[in-house]
Formats: C-alpha cells, structure tokens, sequence
C-alpha cells in the first residue's frame, strides 16, 4: 500500500497537471469554447464595433457559428495557425514547468503578464492590419492558468526545499564533526545523503586526505573516485589517485590498506599527503628497532618536533603480540612517570589498527656504543662526567621507584655538539609499586645485565649501578669484562667467573677509575655502591682528579 501512494504521489503532481492542460489545448482547443475565451473577447470588442454585449455572445458560440463570425468579418486563418499554437502552448508550458519554479511568484507574474498582454496585442495587430485571425487565446489561457496552479505548488515547494536545505546542512556540519573526531567512514555515510555541492565535495576532499594520512590508501581512493564521478576536475583528486594507485600497484604484499604495515611509513610518492600517526605528522625514518621503526615526526598544533616510536602488529604472531603490547605501553608509563633533563620525556602514546606509538623527546645525537670501539673512546674525563649524570637520572628514577633494567650504552644518547644526554628505552623497566610486575622474567642485554637478573631474582636500583659499571667499562676500553659465544657460556661466565681487569684492554686507566668500576660490578648487590647518587660523586671525584691531571 505504501509503495503503491508512493508511485501515484510520484506520478500525481501540479507540473504534471499543466502539461495535461497544454495538451488538451492541443488537441481538443476547437471541441471546448471556454480554452478560447480571450480570442472570443478580442474578437467580440475589437473586431466589432457593438462592443462587448456581442462579445458575452461570443463566449457561448458554438464553433461552427464562431466560423461563421469569423468569415463575417473577414478574417482568415493561416495555414501556420496551428503550429505557432502548438509551438505557443508548449514554450508557455515549458516555461511554467521549468522557469517558473526558479523564478519564484514574485518575478514570474509580470513576466507572465507582460507575454500574456503581447500575444494580445500581436493577435490584434495580425486582426486590424492583416485580416488575419491568429487564436493565441489558448496560449494566454494556458499562461494564466497555469500560473494559478503553480502558486499551490511553490508554497509547499518552497517549504520542501527549504526543509531539504536544513537537512543537508545539517548532514554537513555532523559529516565535519565526524570527520575532527577522526571517524572518516562515519562522515561518508553522513555525505551519502547529500546531493552534490561545493561543500560536500570540499568535505569529502579532506575525508580523502585524512585516509591518505591514516594510510587507510584502499580507501582514500574509492573517496577520490567518487570525488572525481561527480566532478571530474576537482582540485588534484585525480592526480592523487593516480598517485595511490601507482603506490598500490608496487606494493608487494597486501595488509591494512593494501600496504605492507611492517615497511616504512615514509612513502617516496610525493603527491600522497605525509602519512599520520595520531596528531603527528611524519617526517622521516630515523631508526628501526627490534620492535618496530623510530620516526622524526612533528606535531603541528605546537610545532614540536619528536621521535615517534612504534611497534608494528603485523610483524609479530598473536602469541607474543601481547607481551611485545604489554612491555610497549610499559615503557610509556615507566617515561611518562619521569621529568629529568637526562632522561627522554615521553609527551603521548597511541593505538591504531596495525600498531601502537609512542611519541618522545627527540634528543639529538648519537647513542653511546657508536663511541665504545678502538680509535673512536671518548676523553676519560668526558666519560665520567657523562656516567655521572646517568648516573643521577637513574637515581631520579629510583626514587621514583622505577628501575631501567636495559642500562647499556645503546641506550644513551650524547649529543656531542652540546653535551646533553638522554636515557631512552624504558620498555623493560620495574615499576615496583605496580602489581602487573613480576620479578620472575629475564629480559635486557646479557652483556650488560646483572647476575640477580639473569637469574630471575628480585632486582633493585643496583642491578641499574651494575649495568652502568658495566657501560663505563666499555666506554674506557672497548670492550666488556665477559665474552661469550653462546648465551648459555655468556651467563654462566656472569654468574660465576670473575670478570677480566679492564686493564687487560686499557693498561694506563688509572687505579681510581678501575676501583670505580670493580665495586659497580660487584657480582653480590650489596657489595656495589649504595645509591646511583653514591655512584654519581664518586664518578665526579675522579673525573675531577682527571682534569686536574689534564691542567697540569
């Protein structure tokens, strides 16, 4: 029944009845006087001088005596009478269908007036000057009644439109509300609703764009292609798609997107917008790590510039996705509990479909292992000061009751030109007051890990101490006082062999520094210096003795 009043309501209209009106004028004009009144009246007061008690006869004159009156008076018709009629009839109701509904009541009247009066006027002419009868009477009925029934339909018209205005409007703001709530598809959905306009358009560009930076590529090119099936100009959406496509078409294996979500997101296709992580724009690959790839990104709103460290899902089995989850987040709550100079401030994490991120500190420079070979060891004087304050960050941390648990050289950044230092890579570390910790996992770098973690024991600030015993060890000779070629030979050596002199590897390192480092290596944690801040004045007595050796 619905569908059935929807076909009729469809069917039925007021244009639909004026076009009903044109034809019967067309075709059954002669058989009905009352479609020819205004040619009846002109004839009645114009073409006889008896005026218009004759032109009331007229009106219901048959056609036949309408003839005669005709012959009469001596007017004619011509034989192209009856198509400048047709041709009349069918502008007049084109012209109702079409222009009057953009024109509006207002304009439409004195134009309809002004043709209706010069087809009264042009039939006169033709009567007075020619003896020709040209029945435009028709057309002027058509006109002013045709007029008539548009004005019942523009007024509910205009109410639809304007209903219909206020939806799309509607439909637009919640697609651009959607859209900065990052929710793309929903947006589309909204915009499906909408007929095509500038503003849709404009708004499902930036929809486009957004995928483009979410790397949802599969995507952005379906919102581009049908971008391009409503205007097929419209900025650069073709030469962007063409760029995606092209970018689809090399990759060399499919996931999210289409993409290989374990290679860069840095793509080489400089028509496709900076991919996104988050708020972060992303800038270049800055380094890859056994988790995932570091980044340079910024972040537009501030204009900061940061490190963005990610861990790719896709790179990972299920299995050991959730512990690689668990220890990736852990390393933006141990950062995030942290504000030290010396230690990389951690500004915000994040989670999207193929990876999590963490966006940091940039600290410039280089880690502390590019400095820990032959040839390229740093000034011994340097090197302590340097220990030293690792060596108070890491007391900071304790006191904030987290332990680092991965302290090796690979793990500082120094920034040559100015100094600076920054620990990074707290993705093991030990929150003691935080429950989910269990003290039974051994995770870190066996060279640098102390014998109570390769054993699986509880650890404290001192497993920290003998970690950065073992980094200054390395950075003043090059070496690490155990080798082994296994991790198996490697931890039995730790757990149980003495470890070798430094002196073995740098003979002229003075006793004060060798003592510095016996007792941060100490195999029994209490044997080791109390604090990381004990540790730290003892790094900065020798390396005092260091540069008054230096002055003189």
């Amino acid at each position: 029944m619905n569908s059935l009043v929807f076909v009729i309501s469809r069917i039925f209209s007021l244009r639909l009845l004026i076009v009903v009106l044109a034809l019967a004028c067309v075709f059954m004009g002669d058989a009905i006087p009352m479609l020819g009144w205004a040619d009846r009246l002109l004839l009645g007061s114009l073409g006889d001088r008896s005026g218009i008690a004759d032109a009331g006869a007229l009106l219901t004159m048959t056609p036949e005596a309408f003839t005669s009156a005709l012959d009469a008076r001596g007017l004619s018709e011509p034989a192209w009478s009856a198509t400048a009629i047709r041709s009349g009839l069918m502008a007049s109701a084109l012209f109702l269908v079409l222009a009057v509904p953009r024109l509006g009541a207002g304009v439409a009247l004195p134009v309809i007036l002004l043709v209706a009066g010069s087809l009264v006027v042009l039939q006169a002419g033709f009567m007075f000057y020619r003896n020709v009868w040209l029945p435009l009477g028709e057309v002027v009925t058509l006109l002013v009644a045709g007029y008539v029934i548009m004005l019942f339909w523009l007024q509910p018209r205009r109410d639809i439109v304007a209903l219909s205005e206020n939806v799309q409007e509607a439909r637009t703001h919640l697609g651009k509300l959607l859209l900065q709530q990052g929710q793309a598809d929903e947006a589309l959905e909204v915009l499906s609703e909408c007929p095509p306009g500038e503003e849709t358009l404009a708004l499902q560009y930036e929809i486009a764009i957004q995928q483009e930076r979410k790397r949802q590529y599969d995507k952005a090119c379906a919102t581009y292609r049908q971008i391009l099936d409503q205007k097929r100009k419209y900025r650069d959406a073709g030469k962007r798609l063409a760029a995606l496509e092209n970018l689809n078409a090399e990759s060399t294996s499919a996931a999210t997107g289409g993409f290989d979500s374990t290679r860069t997101l840095v793509l080489p296709e400089q028509s496709v917008s900076r991919p996104t992580l988050g708020r972060y724009e992303i800038e270049r690959e800055i380094g890859r790590g056994a988790m995932g790839v570091v980044y340079l990104g910024k972040d537009p709103k501030i204009a900061r510039t940061v490190a963005i460290k990610t861990l790719s899902y896709q790179a990972f089995e299920d299995s050991e996705l959730r512990d690689l989850k668990a220890r990736f987040f852990r390393e933006a709550e141990a950062a995030g509990r942290l504000s030290h100079p010396a230690i990389v401030t951690v500004y915000d994490v994040g989670e999207e479909a193929d990876l999590a991120f963490i966006a940091m500190d940039y600290a410039k420079g280089r880690p502390l292992s590019e400095f820990g070979k032959l040839g390229r060891l740093l000034p011994l004087a340097t090197v302590l000061d340097i220990v030293a304050r690792v060596a108070d960050a890491l007391d900071y941390a304790h006191r904030q009751k987290i332990i680092h648990r991965d302290i090796k050289p690979g793990n500082i950044i120094f920034n040559p030109d100015n100094g600076e230092i920054k620990i990074t890579d707290f993705g093991i570390a030990k929150i003691s007051d935080d429950s989910r910790t269990r003290t039974g996992n051994v995770m870190g770098s066996p060279l640098y890990m102390s014998p109570e973690q390769l054993k699986g024991q509880k650890v404290t600030g001192a497993t920290d101490t003998y970690s950065l015993g073992i980094t200054l060890y390395k950075l003043v000779c090059g070496e690490t006082p155990y080798q082994g070629d296994t991790l198996a030979n490697l931890t039995y050596q730790i757990l149980n062999k003495r470890p070798r002199s430094v002196r073995e590897f740098n003979p002229e390192l003075p006793d004060g520094v060798v003592r510095l480092i016996n007792k941060a290596i100490q195999r029994e944690p209490d044997k080791r210096f109390l604090s990381a801040a004990t540790m730290a004045e003892a790094l900065r007595r020798q390396a005092s003795r260091e540069l008054r050796k230096e002055a003189s």
